[in-house]
């Protein structure tokens, strides 16, 4: 059985994702001065340290019947429709997307992909006496600290809103919150990222592509409640829309959050979409220091606590 969250009520939503238009001139400049660190991530792994990128890959840690490839970044079934679960290789941070796009289907199954969120540690899981769970839905649910719902939880709307358009929320209820907004781009923690690739490619169909079909792209992210930044909301984006909270009550400093995807049923391999935006200036130096000095330290340095707020990612 499919458990999902019933809660439907217009999210709460702290500023950490921020839609952005890139239209003035100096938008244009700090756009283009960032440009070189498109894509990269200063690394201190070695003596000197190197520029890297930080791309989403699988955990090595998967189901039986999961084959990854192209670097970890693709999941095929090989058989049946158990034994399928993955896990992404690190936790996902608040305010991140992680995109899949789906490449292959299965015909002659029942039921689709699902995903979400979880506080347990994949190699972790394995360590029980029953081993990894055959399925996310209930097996792994059951485990508990786990968010995951069936990507068929929004079947019931097939129609793709474009970005810009206007959906009147059904009657005696609020407006949903958007988290991709109707500008061009959205701000995350690894920059300004073109919500044009949150949508399929345009060699993969157009804009009615059912959300099961291939070449649909399903992603999720999270950010800390409005009223609460000790909790977490989780948002499901399908092919560029931002379709609401499944969940509001995900403790967000508890324990990392990975994300864990059931290549189940009709869905037979995905793969990973990297996102990786534009920096800010002002966001690739924070990188740089974040790499060199401890929130702890940052804490009692002797500068405005708007700068502090600013390097400690609470702005």
């Amino acid at each position: 059985m499919d458990a999902v969250d019933d809660n439907h009520q217009a999210p709460h939503l702290a500023d950490f994702a921020v839609a952005v238009d890139i239209d003035t001139e100096a938008d244009r400049v700090e756009v283009e001065a960032a440009a070189t660190m498109n894509d990269a991530k200063y690394s201190t792994t070695g003596a000197a340290g190197v520029w890297e990128r930080q791309l989403f890959r699988f955990h090595p840690y998967h189901g039986s019947n999961i084959h990854l490839d192209d670097d970890a970044t693709v999941a095929f079934r090989s058989t049946s429709f158990a034994d399928a679960l993955t896990f992404s290789e690190r936790p996902l941070a608040a305010g991140d997307i992680f995109l899949v796009e789906i490449e292959k289907i299965e015909r002659g199954w029942s039921g689709h992909m699902r995903l979400g969120l979880t506080e347990l540690t994949p190699n972790i899981i394995g360590m029980r006496s029953e081993g990894l769970p055959h399925f996310a839905l209930p097996d792994l649910a059951n485990l508990g600290n786990c968010w995951i719902y069936p990507i068929s939880k929004f079947e019931m709307n097939q129609r793709q809103e474009q970005p810009g358009e206007n959906v009147e929320p059904p009657l005696n209820e609020p407006p949903q919150r958007n988290l991709l907004g109707d500008a061009t781009h959205v701000r995350t923690p690894r920059g300004l990222l073109p919500k044009r690739l949150l949508r399929p490619s345009m060699d993969n169909g157009n804009s009615d592509i059912l959300l099961t079909d291939r070449g649909s792209r399903i992603g999720i992210m999270y950010v800390p409640t409005e009223n609460d930044d000790s909790k977490a909301e989780l948002h499901f984006i399908i092919n560029g829309v931002d379709k609401g909270p499944v969940s509001k009550d995900i403790p967000l400093n508890r324990a990392p959050l990975y994300v864990v995807i059931d290549v189940y049923g009709t869905t037979k391999q995905i793969r990973i979409i990297q996102l990786e935006g534009i920096l800010s200036l002002q966001s690739a130096c924070r990188n740089v220091i974040l790499e060199h000095i401890t929130a702890g330290a940052i804490a009692r340095l002797p500068l405005p606590e708007s700068i502090k707020r600013f390097l400690l990612r609470r702005d």
